[in-house]
């Protein structure tokens, strides 16, 4: 057993030196490729710098600290380093997070200046030489509210501005294809003369409007609200186009087209533009279109938010870390020698009673979760009390064990506190990795390839 422990402190102090130097390597390439330590970019290669760190940090714990079963304080203080050190990397890992950009959804390709409109048109000519007429259409949001998991409520203005060239026969309006009843039920406000002949007519729109969002990554979610703008009558040759003329500042980030007092109600905006999205609709509406493979542009007006994440922290994850400590408690009174259990009174029924309370308020909670966001999908903090459960369990199981008087090699029931050392990294590694998993692995893993790549140029 001491040459084992030998060994593990020998590997322990390779590891350190190996992560320190691949540390040093990966934040010196990562800080010159970004000019700096750009958070807000949240690339993948941050996070290797993180793990690298947090590796080196635990290893050389380890290595300097030297726990073994003859020294009960280095397992107390390694068992605290190690805490300290992944609790630091999830909340670094959640800052990276908040404000990063990386899980912004936009429909289609933006477009903030003529410019980028004339380049976007000569890129798809097929799909834009079918119209003759360019309608400026502009978008004032005044309200949004999310009425369920698929369902948000808007209210706004829409105008359009039609040229002397537009025929009299073609219907002044338009249609909102993602409203649920009021897609054609805006109700005109304004129609002013144009010098030219024309005429601006501007509508007040409202109503709901079924749309998809994503609310894997939630409390930490994003979501992109849109507005898709038809032609009133679909034969006409009518290319809807952002009305630039009528914003002082159509950069994203100044949230054109949005009130100034806009109520978010629990959501913070990030940006808001105007973009189009070629669609191949496999439909000619009964109208003989034909068929030509070309797919058909439609404008949209989006509006990028983010959750408030303090609400859902102070409601879900405050109780659930109650929650943990309730249980570390219990599994340090299971582990102590058995004369405290004489002392304090406890019987390990009594203690498996408790475990079941606490798993009954994981499961409540778990349950308000899935209310609040009523989503499909399972999210990244119903992970929280999914783990919790799988922890309720594993203390139960210990108490199950002291109880018939078995021994796994490693974990003990009495006497034994490598359980209770263990608790607090294991969990809180785990919801590490978890947090990693979700929102930085995209279908295939980001750490070993990278890790090859430090040493190429």
């Amino acid at each position: 057993m001491t040459m084992l422990v030998s060994t593990a402190h020998r590997v322990a102090d390779a590891l350190a030196v190996i992560f320190l130097a691949l540390a040093v390597i990966a934040g010196s390439r990562y800080y010159q490729t970004h000019n700096g330590w750009d958070i807000e970019a949240a690339d993948s290669q941050l996070m290797v710098f993180m793990l690298l760190v947090l590796g080196f940090v635990l290893a050389g714990s380890y290595a300097v600290i030297r726990p073994s079963a003859r020294n009960q304080l280095g397992q107390r203080k390694t068992s605290v380093v190690w805490s300290l050190a992944l609790i630091l990397s999830l909340f670094f890992t959640w800052h990276v997070i908040d404000v990063a950009h990386r899980w912004e959804n936009l429909i289609g390709t933006s477009v903030t200046s003529p410019q980028e409109l004339d380049a976007f048109i000569a890129a798809h000519p097929d799909s834009f030489a079918g119209y003759d007429y360019r309608i400026p259409t502009g978008v004032y949001l005044q309200s949004f509210e999310f009425l369920d998991a698929n369902n948000v409520e808007m209210a706004g203005f829409i105008w359009q501005t039609y040229g002397p060239e537009v025929p009299e026969s073609v219907i002044r309006g338009f249609s909102l294809p993602e409203a649920v009843e009021e897609a054609y039920n805006a109700k005109e406000v304004w129609r002013v003369p144009q010098p030219d002949g024309g005429e601006e007519i501007g509508w007040y729109f409202y109503g709901k409007f079924r749309q998809i969002f994503n609310y894997r990554l939630y409390p930490f979610d994003r979501q992109a609200i849109w507005l898709r703008i038809w032609p009133a009558e679909p034969t006409v040759n009518l290319l809807f186009v952002p009305d630039f003329e009528a914003y002082r500042d159509l950069t994203p980030s100044t949230l054109p087209g949005i009130d100034t007092q806009f109520v978010y109600g629990g959501w913070d905006p990030l940006s808001s533009e105007f973009s189009f999205d070629l669609i191949d609709y496999n439909v000619d509406f009964g109208l003989d279109y034909g068929f030509n493979g070309v797919p058909d542009p439609d404008l949209y007006f989006n509006l990028a938010v983010e959750r408030d994440f303090l609400g859902p922290i102070l409601e879900h994850v405050v109780l659930e870390a109650a929650i943990a400590i309730l249980l570390f408690l219990l599994l340090v009174l299971m582990a102590s020698e058995s004369e405290v259990q004489e002392r304090t009174g406890l019987t390990i029924f009594d203690l498996i009673v408790a475990a079941g309370g606490l798993l009954f308020a994981v499961i409540l909670d778990h349950s308000a979760i899935r209310n609040s966001v009523a989503s499909q999908e399972l999210s990244y903090l119903e992970w929280f009390p999914l783990l919790l459960a799988v922890f309720i369990v594993l203390v139960v199981l210990s108490a199950v064990l002291r109880v018939q008087g078995w021994r796994i090699p490693g974990i003990g029931y009495t006497g034994d506190l490598m359980p209770v050392y263990a608790y607090w990294p294991a969990l809180i590694g785990t919801l590490l990795v978890i947090t990693l998993v979700m929102f930085f692995v995209q279908g295939k893993p980001f750490l070993v390839p990278q890790l090859f790549s430090l040493g190429g140029s």
